[in-house]
Protein backbone atom coordinates (compact mmCIF):
# COMPACT_ATOMS: atom_id res chain seq x y z
CA UNK A 1 0.00 0.00 0.00
CA UNK A 2 2.64 2.51 0.79
CA UNK A 3 4.39 1.48 -1.98
CA UNK A 4 1.83 2.31 -4.18
CA UNK A 5 1.51 5.50 -2.72
CA UNK A 6 4.87 6.48 -3.34
CA UNK A 7 4.42 5.48 -7.08
CA UNK A 8 1.55 8.08 -7.46
CA UNK A 9 3.27 10.62 -5.77
CA UNK A 10 5.99 10.46 -7.72
CA UNK A 11 3.71 10.05 -11.27
CA UNK A 12 2.35 13.25 -9.91
CA UNK A 13 5.17 14.49 -9.18
CA UNK A 14 6.61 13.73 -12.95
CA UNK A 15 3.35 15.06 -14.42
CA UNK A 16 3.24 18.08 -12.68
CA UNK A 17 6.91 18.60 -14.07
CA UNK A 18 6.41 18.20 -17.71
CA UNK A 19 2.94 20.10 -17.43
CA UNK A 20 4.78 23.06 -16.01
CA UNK A 21 7.74 22.85 -18.64
CA UNK A 22 4.78 24.19 -21.72
CA UNK A 23 3.57 26.51 -19.46
CA UNK A 24 3.99 30.01 -20.20
CA UNK A 25 5.29 29.42 -24.10
CA UNK A 26 5.36 32.59 -26.37
CA UNK A 27 3.74 31.32 -29.09
CA UNK A 28 2.68 32.91 -32.26
CA UNK A 29 -0.22 32.21 -35.36
CA UNK A 30 1.53 31.08 -38.09
CA UNK A 31 1.75 33.48 -41.83
CA UNK A 32 -1.66 34.15 -43.31
CA UNK A 33 -4.24 32.52 -41.59
CA UNK A 34 -7.04 33.49 -39.13
CA UNK A 35 -7.84 30.65 -36.56
CA UNK A 36 -10.59 30.54 -33.71
CA UNK A 37 -10.08 30.42 -30.28
CA UNK A 38 -12.68 28.22 -28.66
CA UNK A 39 -14.25 27.27 -25.54
CA UNK A 40 -13.47 23.70 -25.25
CA UNK A 41 -10.84 21.37 -27.33
CA UNK A 42 -12.87 20.62 -30.46
CA UNK A 43 -14.60 22.31 -33.22
CA UNK A 44 -18.16 21.72 -31.23
CA UNK A 45 -16.87 24.38 -28.61
CA UNK A 46 -17.89 27.86 -28.84
CA UNK A 47 -15.62 30.28 -30.77
CA UNK A 48 -14.21 33.14 -28.27
CA UNK A 49 -12.05 35.18 -30.49
CA UNK A 50 -10.98 35.11 -34.21
CA UNK A 51 -6.41 34.80 -34.09
CA UNK A 52 -4.73 36.37 -36.97
CA UNK A 53 -1.30 35.82 -38.37
CA UNK A 54 1.26 37.09 -35.64
CA UNK A 55 -0.92 37.43 -32.49
CA UNK A 56 0.70 36.35 -29.75
CA UNK A 57 -0.41 34.34 -27.51
CA UNK A 58 0.65 32.37 -24.25
CA UNK A 59 0.53 28.44 -24.01
CA UNK A 60 -0.45 27.48 -21.10
CA UNK A 61 -1.29 23.68 -21.39
CA UNK A 62 -1.13 21.01 -24.74
CA UNK A 63 -3.43 18.38 -24.71
CA UNK A 64 -3.20 16.45 -28.03
CA UNK A 65 -3.54 18.55 -31.17
CA UNK A 66 -5.03 21.26 -28.90
CA UNK A 67 -3.21 23.96 -26.85
CA UNK A 68 -4.86 25.88 -24.07
CA UNK A 69 -3.36 29.80 -24.64
CA UNK A 70 -3.84 33.12 -22.88
CA UNK A 71 -4.36 36.14 -25.29
CA UNK A 72 -2.20 39.73 -24.17
CA UNK A 73 -5.76 40.63 -22.35
CA UNK A 74 -5.91 38.02 -20.46
CA UNK A 75 -8.74 35.77 -22.04
CA UNK A 76 -8.26 32.04 -22.66
CA UNK A 77 -9.33 29.53 -24.67
CA UNK A 78 -8.26 26.52 -26.97
CA UNK A 79 -6.94 26.56 -30.83
CA UNK A 80 -4.91 24.35 -32.86
CA UNK A 81 -1.64 23.53 -31.90
CA UNK A 82 -0.84 23.16 -35.52
CA UNK A 83 -1.04 26.45 -36.14
CA UNK A 84 1.23 27.61 -33.84
CA UNK A 85 4.80 28.76 -33.82
CA UNK A 86 7.19 29.46 -31.43
CA UNK A 87 9.33 32.07 -34.12
CA UNK A 88 7.88 35.30 -35.60
CA UNK A 89 6.05 35.53 -38.61
CA UNK A 90 7.47 36.89 -41.65
CA UNK A 91 4.72 39.74 -41.47
CA UNK A 92 6.15 40.77 -37.83
CA UNK A 93 9.39 41.06 -39.30
CA UNK A 94 8.29 43.04 -42.05
CA UNK A 95 6.29 45.30 -39.83
CA UNK A 96 9.73 46.09 -37.98
CA UNK A 97 11.34 46.53 -41.65
CA UNK A 98 9.21 48.96 -42.57
CA UNK A 99 9.76 50.53 -39.42
CA UNK A 100 13.66 50.61 -39.93
CA UNK A 101 12.72 51.94 -43.23
CA UNK A 102 10.98 55.48 -42.63
CA UNK A 103 13.71 56.12 -39.87
CA UNK A 104 15.96 55.69 -43.14
CA UNK A 105 13.43 57.93 -44.82
CA UNK A 106 13.79 60.46 -41.73
CA UNK A 107 17.97 59.96 -42.11
CA UNK A 108 18.34 60.34 -45.75
CA UNK A 109 15.53 63.68 -45.52
CA UNK A 110 17.95 64.94 -43.14
CA UNK A 111 21.07 63.90 -45.47
CA UNK A 112 19.41 65.86 -48.51
CA UNK A 113 18.87 69.16 -45.99
CA UNK A 114 22.51 68.98 -45.60
CA UNK A 115 23.50 67.78 -49.10
CA UNK A 116 21.51 71.19 -50.34
CA UNK A 117 23.43 72.95 -47.76
CA UNK A 118 27.18 72.16 -48.49
CA UNK A 119 26.13 72.37 -52.66
CA UNK A 120 25.14 75.72 -51.66
CA UNK A 121 28.51 76.59 -49.78
CA UNK A 122 30.73 74.87 -52.89
CA UNK A 123 28.65 76.68 -55.10
CA UNK A 124 29.46 79.97 -52.98
CA UNK A 125 32.86 79.28 -52.68
CA UNK A 126 33.36 78.54 -56.48
CA UNK A 127 31.66 81.87 -57.04
CA UNK A 128 34.65 83.49 -54.36
CA UNK A 129 37.17 81.18 -55.81
CA UNK A 130 36.43 82.40 -59.42
CA UNK A 131 36.84 86.21 -58.24
CA UNK A 132 40.12 85.62 -56.63
CA UNK A 133 41.54 84.19 -59.63
CA UNK A 134 40.64 86.71 -61.74
CA UNK A 135 41.71 89.42 -59.11
CA UNK A 136 45.40 87.15 -59.18
CA UNK A 137 45.13 87.41 -63.05
CA UNK A 138 44.87 91.08 -62.68
CA UNK A 139 47.03 91.42 -60.22
CA UNK A 140 49.66 89.51 -61.48
CA UNK A 141 49.51 91.83 -64.26
CA UNK A 142 49.74 94.77 -62.24
CA UNK A 143 52.93 92.99 -60.90
CA UNK A 144 54.47 92.32 -63.68
CA UNK A 145 53.84 95.89 -65.24
CA UNK A 146 55.22 97.26 -62.47
CA UNK A 147 58.27 94.71 -61.78
CA UNK A 148 59.28 96.20 -65.12
CA UNK A 149 58.83 99.52 -64.26
CA UNK A 150 60.23 98.52 -60.57
CA UNK A 151 57.99 101.29 -59.00
CA UNK A 152 56.28 99.94 -56.08
CA UNK A 153 57.85 96.39 -56.12
CA UNK A 154 58.08 95.57 -53.01
CA UNK A 155 54.20 96.82 -52.05
CA UNK A 156 52.65 94.91 -54.84
CA UNK A 157 55.15 91.58 -54.36
CA UNK A 158 53.62 91.52 -51.09
CA UNK A 159 49.84 91.77 -52.32
CA UNK A 160 50.70 88.95 -54.43
CA UNK A 161 51.93 86.16 -52.17
CA UNK A 162 48.83 87.08 -49.94
CA UNK A 163 46.34 86.50 -53.29
CA UNK A 164 48.32 83.64 -53.80
CA UNK A 165 48.32 81.84 -50.41
CA UNK A 166 43.98 83.14 -50.05
CA UNK A 167 43.60 81.22 -53.48
CA UNK A 168 45.60 78.24 -51.70
CA UNK A 169 43.44 78.05 -48.82
CA UNK A 170 40.10 78.34 -50.96
CA UNK A 171 41.25 75.63 -53.13
CA UNK A 172 41.71 73.37 -50.18
CA UNK A 173 38.47 74.50 -48.85
CA UNK A 174 36.91 73.75 -51.95
CA UNK A 175 37.92 70.35 -52.40
CA UNK A 176 37.05 69.45 -48.35
CA UNK A 177 33.69 70.22 -49.09
CA UNK A 178 33.52 68.09 -52.62
CA UNK A 179 34.65 65.47 -50.82
CA UNK A 180 32.34 65.68 -47.76
CA UNK A 181 29.25 66.11 -50.38
CA UNK A 182 30.29 62.97 -52.06
CA UNK A 183 30.52 60.75 -49.01
CA UNK A 184 26.64 62.18 -48.20
CA UNK A 185 25.26 61.30 -51.16
CA UNK A 186 26.82 57.72 -50.95
CA UNK A 187 25.75 57.01 -47.64
CA UNK A 188 22.22 58.48 -48.91
CA UNK A 189 22.51 55.92 -51.77
CA UNK A 190 23.62 52.60 -49.98
CA UNK A 191 21.02 53.63 -47.11
CA UNK A 192 17.97 53.30 -49.64
CA UNK A 193 19.17 50.55 -51.61
CA UNK A 194 19.38 47.94 -48.81
CA UNK A 195 16.23 48.85 -47.18
CA UNK A 196 14.38 48.67 -50.24
CA UNK A 197 16.06 45.15 -50.55
CA UNK A 198 14.65 43.94 -47.39
CA UNK A 199 11.12 44.75 -48.63
CA UNK A 200 11.28 43.15 -51.48
CA UNK A 201 12.43 39.78 -49.80
CA UNK A 202 10.37 39.92 -47.14
CA UNK A 203 7.58 40.56 -49.45
CA UNK A 204 8.44 37.65 -51.76
CA UNK A 205 8.25 35.21 -48.67
CA UNK A 206 4.49 36.57 -47.55
CA UNK A 207 3.44 36.17 -51.08
CA UNK A 208 4.86 32.33 -51.20
CA UNK A 209 3.38 31.79 -47.54
CA UNK A 210 0.25 33.01 -49.11
CA UNK A 211 0.43 30.76 -51.78
CA UNK A 212 1.15 27.57 -49.29
CA UNK A 213 -1.88 28.77 -46.68
CA UNK A 214 -4.54 30.31 -48.68
CA UNK A 215 -6.53 26.86 -48.67
CA UNK A 216 -6.48 26.87 -45.57
CA UNK A 217 -10.07 27.08 -43.39
CA UNK A 218 -11.13 28.40 -39.96
CA UNK A 219 -11.39 25.52 -37.85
Amino acid sequence: MNSLIKWCVITGSVAAFFASAVQAETMYVRDILKITMRAGRGTEYKILEVLESGQEVETLSIDGEWARVRLPNGKEGWVSGKYLTPEKTSSQILKRLQGKESLLGSQVSVLRTENAKLSGEVKELGLQLSESRQNLVEITKTYENLKNNSGGYIQLESDHKKATQKLAEQSKKAESLEEELTKVLQQQNIKWFFSGAAVLILGIIIGYSARREKRRSLY
